[in-house]
């Protein structure tokens, strides 16, 4: 049963894994009440069939099986939508765990790529903003400089690193963070 969820577990993102999760959560909540009310019916009707000196019970032998046997399997419904959250969150805990060492890992590489290409610190606030997909007049505004300033501190990277154009130095990183993945 455990492979079953660990093979099945979407692949999804964290903000749609917290909505399947959500659901989840309704769905099992609604077993469970069904699951309760179908309990409580059960043996009402056995108390009263029990207790009740008619001849002939209300309900058939028949019945009282199909709605045991329903209530049976709403809670096992209940248990396997309850594991099936358990594995979610913990499928969520895990992804978010790699993704905090992802963006750490990432932080790390950038930074030494900086200090090797021995980038000043207003180059090494440029290029970051760079990587990070801003174009020059946001730079601009962001470091409180003008765009030719920016335009210099880019043409400066790009000699330090070896790259001639912002796609090539975010290819740079693509590339070295993806070395660097497949060393773990």
């Amino acid at each position: 049963m455990d492979a079953f969820f660990a093979n099945n577990t979407p692949r999804t993102s964290i903000s749609s894994s917290l909505m399947g999760i959500g659901g989840l959560v309704a769905l099992s909540v609604i077993h469970f009440v069904c699951g309760v009310i179908l309990t409580v019916d059960v043996v009402l009707e056995i108390h009263t069939n029990l207790t009740d000196d008619q001849a002939e019970p209300e309900h058939g032998l028949f019945h009282l099986i199909t709605e045991a046997f329903a209530t049976g399997l709403l809670f096992f419904a209940f248990f396997l939508s309850s594991k099936h959250i358990l594995v979610h969150r913990a499928a969520l805990h895990r992804a978010k765990q790699r993704l905090d060492g992802v963006r750490h890992d990432f932080a790390g590489l950038v930074q030494r790529r900086f200090h090797e290409w021995e980038l000043s610190p207003a180059e090494t606030e440029t290029a970051m903003l760079t990587v990070k997909g801003l174009r020059i007049a946001e730079i601009a505004t962001m470091r409180e400089c003008s765009e030719a300033t920016v335009k210099s501190h880019l043409t400066s990277i790009f000699r330090k690193s070896g790259t001639r154009s912002r796609p090539e130095l975010l290819a740079h990183f693509v590339d070295d963070f993806l070395e660097l993945s497949t060393d773990e």
